[in-house]
């Protein structure tokens, strides 16, 4: 995995952050447009100007985008796919392209991969493109038959949280589980760089690393604040909105960590973050 992050001159290492904060093909499928996401999936197919033309089987046809799947490809016309998601190639970071085209590259076939790029429309299906790094890594372990690994034997009213349907409020998000992917809402009550002893509650403060959530607008009270990490694109979107962004309703998708962050409960790295109107 290493020599593929060099030969593609990858900004950063694959980390256990990204890979817990990766979303699924069907989860990916979901966000709206817009957003820069990481998704995590098997490439399974080439294509060119259509996802209808999907090459399955080598040899692959198709330099300009790869198809990923939630399952590998047995590479047969039996296998129905409920979901495919497109990636474009042709307007990747350097040296992607060449390295993970499949018409080029068939031994990439079914490979496991984490992709980062923006979440668009591609191909006529919901896609990523503008994709800057894509890492090769392992499946996630399946649970056995039966077996949910989110549920708590003990606590038969403990929520599944991986579903975007079950998002959290604040208070619920500071009470979950820790070590898990949670969906949750609030508010933005103040910007914040290195703690939350600096949070700005009036307004955007220059250069915020992250964003302080709560349940109600108002709310400074330290117990009842969720800190959220961002990275670089999602600070520059949010900045647009200037001063008015205090008190704007949002939806995150994150891990909740269990060494918290900054101190308490929140999200070191959100993979999603949307603006509810």
């Amino acid at each position: 995995m290493a020599s593929d992050q060099q030969s593609i001159n990858n900004s950063e290492a694959l980390t256990d952050d990204i890979k817990q904060s990766a979303l699924t093909v069907a989860e990916a499928m979901n966000v709206e447009p817009g957003y820069w996401i990481t998704v995590k999936g098997y490439i399974v197919a080439a294509a060119e100007s259509s996802i209808k033309n999907a090459d399955f089987r080598a040899p692959f046809a198709g330099k300009t985008a790869i198809i990923l799947a939630d399952e590998p490809s047995d590479g047969t016309d039996d296998q129905i796919f409920d979901r495919l998601m497109p990636i474009s190639l042709s307007d990747a970071a350097k040296g992607l392209s060449a390295t993970f085209n499949l018409q080029e590259n068939g031994s990439r076939w079914n490979s496991y991969v984490y992709i980062h790029g923006i979440r668009k429309q591609y191909l006529s299906a919901p896609g990523l493109k503008e994709v800057k790094n894509i890492w090769v890594g392992e499946p996630e372990e399946q649970p056995e038959p039966g077996v949910d690994p989110g549920d708590d034997p003990d606590n038969p009213d403990d929520p599944s949280i991986d579903d975007e349907s079950d998002t959290l409020t604040i208070a619920q998000a500071i009470e979950a589980p820790w070590d898990k992917k949670i969906w949750v809402k609030g508010y933005i009550v103040g910007t914040t760089k290195q703690s939350l002893k600096n949070t700005n509650f009036d307004g955007i403060l220059e250069n915020f690393t992250a964003i302080v959530l709560a349940d109600e607008p108002g709310t400074t009270k330290k117990e009842l604040l969720f800190p959220v990490g961002l990275d670089t694109e999602y600070r520059q979107s949010l900045a647009q909105y200037g001063d008015n962004l205090i008190n704007m309703k949002v939806k995150v998708l994150g891990i909740k960590g269990q060494k918290g962050y900054m101190g308490q409960a929140g999200i070191k790295n959100a993979a999603i973050v949307t603006v509810i109107e």
